[in-house]
């Protein structure tokens, strides 16, 4: 179960998405640590992939990109507290 909706999520050519959740927190998200790791992670280090195939999850529960990269709404909101 989801604790929190992504309502709105907007990604960067610098690898971050600045994401807004159903409580009105927004916050920012680093994916290039993730990208770095190589694997199933290198397309999304090309600026443009990263930015056109991201995609919210059905009912805000996280986000996505092709081949089944998905992160989950409630585990971005941590990783954006993290970061402020």
């Amino acid at each position: 179960m989801t604790l929190y909706e992504i309502t709105e999520a907007v990604a960067q050519a610098d690898h971050t998405v600045t994401i807004k959740w159903s409580d009105g927190m927004r916050g920012v998200v680093d994916f290039l640590p993730i990208i770095d790791r190589g694997g199933w992670f290198t397309p999304l280090r090309d600026p443009e992939y990263f930015v056109s195939t991201m995609l919210i999850l059905p009912g805000g529960a996280g986000l996505t990109w092709p081949e089944e990269i998905d992160y989950s709404a409630d585990g971005l909101r941590r990783d954006a507290m993290r970061c402020d």
